[in-house]
Formats: structure tokens, sequence, C-alpha cells
């Protein structure tokens, strides 16, 4: 019976490995073929190392091949600091009728059985390698098992080893520090002789990791590299790829190869600049979907010329070494409307006013056709405005409280619209809100928590009170209440602004008088009612108060849902310090899962300074009006500069405010996940991550920053509470 054996024959190796083989000795070519021999199954897999002297090395890799392979291999080589000088790639395929077959193996006094079949796609890849210094028999023991762990695993289990490849790779790209900003020159080129496949050289500066990228990211798309000639010349990389579909066919269409001309030359370039990225390992990853999406949407391509200046790769490289979050939203929600954003670099420097963002979603809206139509450009607009915020930050283009203030600002504009349309369809049902005298009813919104003190972050919910002035009728022509059409308007705001993600944009009424049990929007008589000395408000209700700011209403009800907070807040009651900080016992204890560290809830978390921060203007607001502000870094500022709290103190609480705000939106940046603040572990991928984000040196740096900065958010209550 034919064997696979035979099938390696000679003549046939010469054939599929050309002039590679060919310029081999005898012996050279016979360990060629054993080592193909070898590979019997899937999994198989066989790694020959040659010294050429001390710091050289002639490696060969043998094994069934997948999509993907080869990404795994030079990641490895990569991440192990082994440069490619030159390189021979091959994919091998074995006759269908071979690779059918199964051989038989009897022993004595047993039926025959069968094996399985061998693989019918094997690669075949050697490797001239220089290392930095030289490597002991050890290393290629332990880079042997890595290799047999990497090719060996099964499809699931292989996409988390992916992962820890990109890392180890993205480290070593780190340690070359950031190149300079000037794109490389770049010879490119496209043979297509069909039946052959299609031919791409590559002529440019030698970049480490660009050989990864490139098999990595054509490995989440429908091409494959069958073949591959990698050589340095000078440092020059002159590097050559046969690319086929996933049925071994050549590219001939000229929209397949324009893309991969667009692929490759951003690919070149971007592991060019990837040590500018804050994540080289992330920017990796999620630059791998960017490319996927450009190869199925040839649109992007009209681009090219924009996208590939070295000012927005520079924007490319930070936004996905940043964050994980905002990057799934260009590329799954909107990237259509986000791409003239991210490749606009002269407009990331200017910030967003409040009358521009106005005005321009006026215009947005006056091109709808219908409500619907405008609530879906509506909250397109929100997203795509706060994707320009979150672009500016990252990109250093607005500081921590520019960025804030952003933020709040284009919420109290999406918050204003949103409730014009829901009034504009509530009206044309129920008419107009009116009361007993017949004038119209008026009504305001409240914004509280961190968008009332104008402190949003990333990820941050929008905080909101709805009030009206009093009980009435709306004019018809389906006559309803005044309470039942204020309920319907919050119900709508609900409906009307979506969120991106939980917790991103999301509305949260909690904070209204009697909380998830009272109505969703109160009159000015029930206002006053609950938050008041004898009321049924709670003590820290007091402290939320302290950041009620009305964003949208009509008439003076805004003034006089000011004043009865003021009469409230600001009574000169003493202030229930005990009741304070049992609350802040029960957070820690009800909030925080056990043995984890919140940077909101726990024993020194964000919430204890800005409570402190709150009582002292509670305190002192009776008599010092101009203490009653929002923000919660004016109303510092303020404090001292009145002499309520002493310098030493206030540059403490300022820098540990900030250091807890930032640490809160790089975890929110970083995990993608607005809700959960506990820290990771400190010696994690995700805590590193963090680190990096910060601008912390290391991860033990980071440790050492949280912990003193926690202590001394915990002390303030434990050792300074305000005067009563």
């Amino acid at each position: 019976m034919e064997s696979q054996k035979n099938w390696l024959a000679d003549d046939v190796l010469r054939e599929q490995l050309g002039d590679a083989y060919a310029r081999q000795s005898d012996a050279e070519r016979e360990r060629c073929a054993e080592l193909l021999e070898a590979i019997r199954r899937s999994g198989d897999v066989r790694l020959d190392v040659v010294a050429n002297d001390s710091r050289g090395w002639l490696v060969t890799v043998c094994a069934a091949d997948f999509p993907g392979a080869l990404s795994l291999i030079v990641g490895l080589l990569t991440a192990n600091n082994l440069d490619i000088v030159n390189a021979d790639i091959f994919t091998l395929r074995l006759p269908e009728s071979a690779s059918a077959r199964r051989s038989r193996r009897r022993k004595s006094g047993q039926p025959a059985t069968l094996e399985p079949a061998p693989p019918h796609r094997l690669l075949f890849d050697r490797f001239e390698l220089r290392a930095p210094s030289d490597l002991n028999p050890t290393f290629w023991k332990r880079f042997r098992a890595d290799l047999e762990t990497l090719l060996g695993a099964p499809e699931g289990p292989r996409e988390e080893l992916v992962g820890d490849v990109i890392e180890r790779v993205s480290a070593t790209i780190r340690a070359l520090g950031p190149r300079g900003q000037r794109l490389l020159p770049l010879d490119l080129a496209v043979t297509n002789a069909p039946p052959a496949p299609t031919q791409l050289s590559v002529r440019s500066v030698d970049t480490p990791g660009f050989l990864f990228a490139f098999a990595n990211a054509l490995a989440g798309v429908t091409l494959n590299v069958e073949r591959a000639e990698i050589r340095t010349v000078a440092g020059e990389a002159r590097d050559t790829f046969w690319v086929t579909d996933l049925a071994g066919r050549p590219l001939v269409d000229e929209r397949q190869i324009h893309e991969l001309r667009v692929a490759t030359t951003l690919i070149k370039q971007f592991t060019y600049l990837l040590p500018r990225s804050p994540n080289p390992g992330q920017a990796l990853r999620q630059f791998k979907a960017l490319i996927s999406q450009m190869l199925s949407r040839p649109e992007w391509t009209s681009d090219f010329a924009n996208l590939a200046s070295p000012a927005v790769l520079e924007t490319l490289a930070e936004v996905m070494g940043v964050s994980q979050f905002l990057w799934e939203d260009f590329l799954r929600l909107q990237h259509e409307s986000l791409f003239p954003l991210l490749v606009d670099v002269p407009a990331l420097a200017r910030g967003p006013t409040r009358q521009g963002l106005r005005d321009e979603l006026d215009r947005s809206l006056g091109r709808a056709t219908s409500p619907n139509e405008k609530v879906r450009l509506l909250n397109a607009f929100k997203d795509r405005e706060m994707f320009r915020i979150d672009l500016r930050h990252i990109t250093g283009h607005s500081q921590f409280e520019e960025f804030s203030r952003e933020l709040s600002r284009l919420a109290d504009i999406a918050v204003e619209v949103a409730a014009e349309l829901v009034a504009d369809d509530l009206r044309s049902r129920y008419g107009t809100p009116t009361l007993a005298d017949g004038r119209d009813c008026p009504s305001v919104i409240c914004a509280l928590g961190k968008f009332g003190g104008e402190e949003l972050g990333f990820g941050s919910d929008l905080e909101l009170l709805v009030a009206y002035e009093r009980q009435g009728f709306t004019t018809g022509p389906h006559r309803i209440a005044n309470s039942e059409y204020f309920e319907r308007l919050t119900q709508g705001l609900l409906q009307t602004l979506s969120a991106r993600q939980e917790g991103i944009f999301e509305i949260d009424l909690r904070l209204r008088p009697h909380g998830r049990a009272g109505a969703l929007a109160t009159s000015l008589d029930g206002f006053e009612r609950y938050y008041t000395a004898g009321g049924d408000a709670q003590p820290f209700e007091r402290l939320a108060m302290v950041r009620l700011r009305p964003i949208a209403g009509e008439g003076d009800l805004a003034e006089r849902i000011r004043q009865a907070r003021n009469r409230f807040v600001y009574s000169g009651a003493p202030l229930d310090v005990e009741n304070i900080r049992h609350l802040r016992q029960r957070q820690a204890t009800e909030l925080v899962p056990r043995g984890k560290l919140n940077v909101k809830y726990s024993p020194g978390g964000v919430v204890d300074v800005e409570y402190f921060v709150q009582s002292w203007q509670i305190t002192v607001g009776a008599r010092d009006e101009s203490v009653r502000v929002t923000n919660t870094r004016e109303a510092i500022a303020r404090l001292m500069s009145r002499g309520y709290l002493a310098e030493g103190l206030v540059r403490e609480i300022e820098l540990t405010y900030r250091f807890l705000r930032q640490l809160i939106d790089a975890l929110r940046v970083v995990r993608g996940n607005a809700k959960d603040l506990t820290l990771p572990p400190e010696h994690s991928r995700e805590f590193a991550y963090l680190a990096q984000r910060l601008g912390v040196a290391d991860a033990h740096a980071l440790a050492d920053a949280i912990t003193a900065r926690m202590a001394f958010a915990r002390s303030l209550w434990e050792n300074v509470a305000p005067a009563t």
C-alpha cells in the first residue's frame, strides 16, 4: 500500500519546494523528507535547529497546516526576540487520494486497526535567525515545547494561546521604544498569473512584528499565505508572498487585489508605529479586526490616502492600544459615520462648544422625515460626538477636566433635545399640560451626581430628576393629568436615549424622591415636601442634592427647585456624620465582593472624597453661598480660598480625587465595562494595562499609589470630620 513516504518522493518535493529544496545538500534533503514524513496527524510538530554560529541559527518547522499557523510560528519567534533574517515558507498539498486513505497496522494475533488520515496540507518553514545572545539547549527545549503547544492545541483553546503570543510579541515591540513619526518608504508590487497564487512583493525597511501582524491579519479573513520568501539585505526587508483564497485559488478580482495592497501597506506602516501604542498587544488584536472590516467593506479603501497618513496611523495605534470598548463601538456600531472622525486629525484639536453642538444637531434633525428618524439621528449624533470626545482625550488633545466638561455638555444637549422630541409626540396625542388658571405647566429636568457636577467620564451614567410645577390636565385631544403626562415624558426619555452599552450614558432615576418606589416625575410641591426637615429624605440625600443642576426647562421653575434644594441642603441643621459613616460601611460591605477592592465603594474609594467635600459644603454653605457649587474640584478650591480647608490638605485632596477618578476611567477603558470598578489582581495582565494607561512606571508602582491614595481618602472621615 502506498504510504505518505512514497508520496514524499524526491521529485515531488523538488516540484513543490522548488529552488529552496534543490539548493540543499543530499543530507539536508533527506532530513527534510524525514521531518515531513513524521507529520502523520493534526497536532504533530517537528522542529530542527542547527547553529550557524554563536548567535545565528537555521530553524526548520514542519506541522499540519491550518489558517493562522504561520502567525503563531513567527509570533513565537518574535516573542523570543529572534530576528528573522531570511525565511522560506511553504504549504505542501497532499493529493486528495493520499489524504483519504488509511494505513493499516496489524499486531500479531490481532485484527488490523485504522490510523487517522494524515493531514492534506503540511507547512514547511525554514528560518535563518539572529539572536541577541547565545542560546543554550535549554532555550530550544522550551521553545520546542511552546511550539508544540501552540500548533497542537484544538481550535478553541488555541485562541487563548494566541492571546498569550500577542502579549509576548507586544512586550518585545514595546522594548524597542517609540520610533520616529515619519512613515516608511514602501515599494509594493502585485503579480497575477493564474493558476499560480497571487504574488505580492514588499520592499521596505525591516520592521519587527510585520510578518507576525501580516500573517495574523490575513488569518482572520479569507486569504492564506501559501508560500513566502523573507530576505533581509543591508537592513532592508525584501519579502515576497504567494497568496490565495482558502480554496487555494489566486486572487483574480481586481477589487481583492486592491484591498490586499491597501491592507499590506497599512500593516507595514502600523507595525512601524506600533511601539508608540500604550498597549501594543491590544492594538495588534484590534488591528486584525480593522483589517477584517476593510477586506469585507471595499468602500473603506477609497479613504486609503487619509488612512495611511502618519497622524491617522498614530491615532489608530493609540485608540486600539487604549480602549477596547471604544474601538469595538467604532468597528461594530457606527464605522461608516465614525470613520471620518478618525481620519480628520485636525478636528481632534478643537473642543466642541455647546452652541456648536446644538446647531449641528438641529441641522441633522431638520433633514428627518419622521419622529422615529429624529430619534435615530439624535442617538447617532450622540454616539458620534461621544466617540470624538473620547478620541480627543485618548490622543491627548484634552486633559481630564476638559474631557469631563465636554461629555457633560454633550449630555446636556442630548437630554434637552430628547425631552423636546418626547414632548412633541405627547402633545400631538394629549395636548399641552396646563394649570388650573389655564397657564402652561412648566417642567424642569435636573442633573445629579457626576452629571450634575459636570464631571462625567468614560462610561458614566446620567442621573436625572424630572419635576413639574403642579397638578392639572392636558388640553386634549385625549386629556390626562399632568402627573401622568410627565410620567410618560420621563418614560419617553428612557426609551429615546439609547445606551451604547450598559451604564454608558444610561439614564438613572434612582435619586428622585422615594427612589425606585416613587413616581418617575415629581411636582414642585412633592419635591418640597420630600426635601424638608420633616420630610422623608434620608441624611445621605442632602449630599446628593449638593450636585443638583437644572439643565432643561421653562420659566422660573428651575430657580424655584434650586431654592427648595437650598432650604433643605443648606438649612444650617447639623449633618448626621455618623449616618454617613454607617452608609459608607454598608456600601463597602454590600456593594463590594468579598476580598475585592472597589475604587468607588471600598474604604478609601472616590465617594469618600466626594462625601467629605459635600459635607463641608453643607456645613459652611448655610452662611457662605460661594461654596454652593456642583463641581467637586471647584468646591475644593472655594473651600480653600475661603479659609475652610488648609492649603496642604486641599493639595492632597485634589491629588487623591484626580487620581481615583482617572483610575476609574482607566478601569472602564481597559475593561470595557462601566459597572465593574473592582481592581484586578496586582500581578494580572489587566493590572499591567492600568499602569500603562495611567502612565505609571509599572504594576508595583501603581499598587503603591492606590494604597497610598485610598488610605488618605479613608482618613478624611476617620480623622478630619467637618465642623458641625
